[in-house]
């Protein structure tokens, strides 16, 4: 089966990116690598993915000249390869990905969708496009449905196909004291740490970290309850002078941007890992990865009530799922899990063998490649 993959972006570290490194190892690994043509619509650049990945196009970002040319360049590999599959990597290429499906002269449509830009304003452009897919792969259930409620898209086309963890890189190790003293977080056996982890931008605000600071000013007369907030972005000298503001210098830390290789070490230093997301015009997620990956660590997650967050989550089993318009019940998640031992190490062994059931790559590309025998089968 010969596939063209069209990718808004493999190499900045966005959940998005990683679901789609996940997604086109599968495809290359089922289909042959040869026979599996990547295009992405971002090039690299600082601050990306440490480790190279291979692609056979990268374009120039977003805007008129870059979305042209990628639309472009996307018919022209598809007249010539004349691919079994075309396959979008997000609604906003559906445009690009019909062109080359065009082109192809008659090869099969799979879209992927994920969550806040599927009700988010200006939506419209992609709804017929989608509902001509053969396939739409979604990270998660929540999303699945949506598009059959709001988009009409048949139930039958729909095919959730949860991310994954690499569980040989994400699983519990020893907190490293010293990471602990590098970034100046205090160290010890009675301290306990709540981490959040993920991109800090003003459109990223939804994620909770807002909600984080404020649990935490509820723990002042604690001096053992600490707050890692790691990642980087434009908001976050914002929330380290609303954490200074609020008199938490020495109870919320900021690391900055996390290098790949730093990863499980950092989900490591937690206690319990927290991303409490909303949802609304512009906010929401399907099933972030950053939760699957502390999970993976034997972390305790805590998340929303409201998206696709909480099918990452067994309530009171791995975790927590509260409403992110409830302060006192982020208040009691931080109090019942990070505040009580045996109930902390009970939810992080089941948030670990969870993910081992549920969440791994070998059942990712297994899905996938049901999905390939299935448009096989339509074909014929």
């Amino acid at each position: 089966m010969r596939i063209l993959y069209l990718g808004i972006g493999v190499f900045d570290k966005g959940g998005i990116s990683r679901y789609c490194r996940y997604q086109v190892r599968a495809l290359r690994e089922l289909a042959g690598a040869e026979n599996v043509n990547v295009m992405s619509l971002f090039p690299p650049r600082p601050n990306d993915f440490e480790d190279p990945f291979q692609v056979d196009y990268q374009g120039r970002g977003l805007g008129l000249r870059g979305e042209s040319a990628y639309l472009a360049n996307g018919a022209n590999r598809a007249f010539a390869m004349r691919p079994d599959v075309v396959w979008s990597s997000h609604i906003r290429l559906l445009p690009s990905a019909w062109t080359a499906r065009v082109a192809a002269l008659g090869a099969r449509l799979v879209a992927n969708i994920y969550g806040r830009e599927l009700w988010s304003r200006g939506q419209w452009v992609y709804r017929r496009l989608l509902s001509r897919a053969d396939a739409v792969v979604s990270d998660c259930h929540f999303s699945g449905k949506f598009v059959v409620d709001d988009y009409g898209i048949k139930p039958d086309r729909v095919c959730v196909i949860w991310d994954c963890v690499d569980l040989s890189r994400f699983h519990p190790q020893p907190r490293r004291a010293g990471l602990l003293q590098q970034f100046g977080i205090p160290a010890g056996p009675d301290f306990r740490y709540v981490l959040t982890l993920g991109r800090m931008e003003e459109a990223t605000r939804y994620k909770g970290y807002d909600r984080l600071l404020d649990a935490l000013a509820a723990f002042r007369e604690n001096p053992n309850v600490i707050g890692i907030f790691a990642g980087d972005g434009g908001d976050r000298e914002r929330l380290q002078r609303r954490a200074r503001e609020m008199g938490l210098e020495r109870k919320a830390f900021f690391l900055g941007s996390i290098p790949e290789a730093m990863l499980p070490d950092v989900y490591n230093l937690g206690d319990m890992f927290s991303l409490v997301s909303e949802r609304g015009q512009g906010k929401g997620e399907g099933v972030p990865l950053t939760p699957l990956e502390a999970a993976a660590c034997a972390k305790p997650i805590v998340v929303g009530n409201e998206d696709g967050s909480q099918e990452a989550v067994i309530d009171g089993e791995n975790g927590r799922i509260i409403s992110p318009r409830d302060p006192a019940a982020m208040r009691d998640a931080i109090a019942t899990i990070l505040l009580d031992d045996e109930n902390r190490r009970r939810m992080g062994r089941a948030a670990r063998a969870r993910i081992e059931a549920e969440f791994s790559y070998e059942g990712f590309r297994g899905k996938t490649g049901r999905l390939l025998d299935d448009l096989t089968k339509r074909e014929n």
